[in-house]
């Protein structure tokens, strides 16, 4: 099964064509598979040229984001980098405290997607921690659920990030479950408690971001969860390090082949 990476947390070596050329050569000796969307737009690169610079070191893409309010482009751009995904902005902040703002989100959604029917492009929508907020006149309903119940199986999937899953207090592994069938990519993220970082009151849990397998969720049932859902990519993202990056995502990977065996 692939491993890829996520853009975001190679984001401070990106910043010209031969940083981006030797991350995507680091990516490919280290063992991933590909990259969520591309790496090179933050030095200036276009997609073509970031494209040829990913196959060279034997990766590949496995969604783009791009403008998806141009369908006939955005569906050209898919087939052309060969990817089934196209990334959709988060819900608007306004629009996610109430859970009417979260109805009127999945409408917009199922709006953005109906032009792909037909193409066999999905559009995937990824969490954050907010997702999981709790209505009461919805009796708990969280709004991720509003979302997940109210768009279109066919044109729309998500894509769980399992930290922000865990830091709202849910289970990634039920939730990767209950989106079975319509969650293509996991986004692997470990999480754990440091209280050297800064001094904290009672009952406040100082988060951090940390290597897959060097923090607290439960990796052997969240990868039994994403075989029993059908996930088509891994993906490692650490939004921050505190080694140096390459050295962090080869821990991660390392974890991901060795300790839950995913090859």
């Amino acid at each position: 099964m692939p491993i890829g990476i996520v853009p975001w947390t190679l984001r401070h070596q990106l910043f010209n064509a031969e940083q981006v050329e030797f991350a995507y050569k680091t990516l490919g000796e280290l063992g991933y598979d590909g990259v969520e969307s591309f790496l090179g737009g933050s030095a200036g690169l276009d997609k073509d040229e970031d494209y040829a610079l990913m196959q060279k070191y034997g990766l590949r893409p496995c969604s783009v984001y791009c403008d998806i309010s141009k369908p006939e482009e955005a569906i050209a751009t898919a087939k052309k980098y060969g990817v089934t995904m196209l990334g959709i902005p988060a819900i608007p902040g306004v629009m996610m405290r109430r859970a009417e703002g979260f109805y009127a989100y999945a409408k917009k959604i199922n709006e953005m997607a109906e032009p792909f029917r037909g193409s066999g492009i999905r559009l995937q929508y990824h969490n954050h921690a907010q997702e999981f907020r709790n209505f009461p006149e919805e009796n708990g309903k969280t709004g991720l659920e509003i979302l997940i119940e109210n768009t279109d199986p066919e044109l729309v999937c998500f894509e769980l990030d399992v930290h922000w899953a865990s830091a709202a207090g849910a289970d990634p592994a039920e939730w990767i479950r209950k989106l079975k069938g319509r969650i293509p990519i996991v986004h692997y993220k470990d999480m754990g408690i440091d209280y050297e970082t800064e001094e904290f009151g009672l009952g406040e849990v100082p988060r951090v971001f940390l290597e897959v397998g060097q923090g607290n969720l439960n990796w052997k049932a969240i990868r039994e969860a994403c075989i029993e859902a059908g996930c088509e990519w891994y993906n490692v993202e650490q939004d921050r390090t505190k080694r140096p990056v390459f050295e962090s995502v080869k821990l991660s990977i390392d974890f991901m082949r060795g300790e839950l065996g995913i090859v």
